[in-house]
């Protein structure tokens, strides 16, 4: 069950294109750029907040890159990238950290400030806005990033290259901001969320996540349903792969 805590939540974002690494990836950037850019724009973004969250977020997004980083021990460029490409949207583990933070304000005039919640929740305007605002920050420093990364030289040294220039700026006063709850997701239900990503990284399979309310809400048949639709598919990978393991296999050549 969702419940939500004292505070908020508003705006989102992306990020642009890794544009100077070189190979199959502007292709595949672009498409995730238009999409995002698709999806954000069906939902209320402010840009005051955006503003005047950009500071923190970069501080954040540096420190949760290099943490990604250090976990995963990746160091060479591509899966580098790959970290950089998802550190700003919720759909990617990188990205899951937008949607720990809630944007409070202390006073009727106070500054905006992100509160780190106990669990994840519900990506609303404020998850968007954090999303935004990292979006923004990140566009034209992924090469940056990534050289950072690469180097090892860690979270101090990334923040001074990235967030120097938008933490210099002061944000105008910000007018009639309304703070939203921060609806808190069910711990379980992300957990299993986590498993069912890291099982379609695994096998290259496309798992249908399905929360309690909604498979309550399915009849016998619905469920038995998508129970086929899952067996089909796992069928059909099964074959794709034993297809591209004869296609591997060794061939005979005979001499005449």
């Amino acid at each position: 069950p969702e419940t939500p805590t004292a505070r908020t939540a508003k705006p989102s974002s992306w990020r642009g294109a890794m544009g100077g690494l070189a190979g199959l990836r502007a292709p595949r950037l672009a498409i995730a750029a238009f999409l995002a850019a698709c999806w954000l724009s069906a939902a209320e973004v402010s840009k005051d907040v955006v503003e005047h969250v950009k500071c923190q977020v970069c501080e954040l997004a540096m420190e949760h890159a290099v943490s990604h980083a250090e976990e995963s021990k990746s160091k060479d460029e591509d899966s580098l990238a790959d970290l950089v490409d998802g550190l700003c949207t919720i759909k990617k583990k990188e990205g899951k950290w937008t949607a720990h933070y809630d944007v409070v304000r202390r006073g009727s005039d106070g500054p905006l400030t992100l509160e780190r919640q106990s669990n994840i929740g519900k990506c609303k305007s404020e998850c968007l806005a954090i999303q935004r605002a990292c979006a923004s920050i990140l566009k034209n420093k992924e090469e940056t990033m990534v050289s950072v990364l690469m180097s090892g030289k860690g979270k101090s040294e990334l923040k001074k290259k990235v967030c120097k220039k938008v933490c210099s700026k002061k944000p105008a006063p910000i007018k009639d901001w309304v703070d939203e709850p921060f609806w808190m997701r069910d711990p379980k239900e992300v957990e299993a969320e986590d498993r069912v990503e890291k099982m379609q990284a695994e096998t290259g399979q496309k798992f249908k996540m399905w929360s309690r309310d909604e498979i309550s809400s399915m009849s016998q048949a619905d469920i038995e349903l998508e129970a086929a639709k899952d067996a089909l598919g796992a069928q059909r990978r099964e074959s794709q792969l034993q297809r591209e393991a004869e296609d591997k296999g060794p061939r005979v050549s005979h001499e005449l």
